[in-house]
C-alpha cells in the first residue's frame, strides 16, 4: 500500500474541503463535521443529497459520511463495507 494516495480531483464548480492533517473533521457550513481518520490531509467533496439540508461527504466517488443541517446532531458515518475491490 501506498503511504498516500493520489490525489482525487473534483469538478470546479463542487464544494471541496482539505481534512486537517491533525483532526478528524472539515467545516461546512459553520460547523465542524466528523469523517474517518484515515482521510486526513485528503480532499473531500460535499455535496447536496436528495432532501433540503441533507449533504454527503465524498473521497471521489465513494461515500464517507452524511451531513443532515436539519439537526443539531454531528455527521454519521457510512458503515464500512467489503468492496468488490477488497481482497478476499
Amino acid at each position: 500500500m501506498p503511504d498516500r494516495l493520489p490525489e482525487v480531483h473534483y469538478d470546479s464548480d463542487e464544494t471541496v474541503r482539505r481534512v486537517p492533517l491533525t483532526k478528524d473533521y472539515i467545516s461546512f457550513k459553520g460547523r465542524l463535521w466528523n469523517v474517518p481518520r484515515a482521510l486526513r490531509g485528503e480532499l473531500l467533496a460535499v455535496r447536496p443529497l436528495d432532501q433540503d439540508g441533507r449533504y454527503g461527504i465524498f473521497f471521489g466517488s465513494w461515500p464517507v459520511a452524511t451531513i443532515d443541517l436539519t439537526t443539531p446532531k454531528s455527521v454519521s458515518d457510512v458503515p464500512e463495507q467489503v468492496s468488490d475491490m477488497s481482497p478476499g
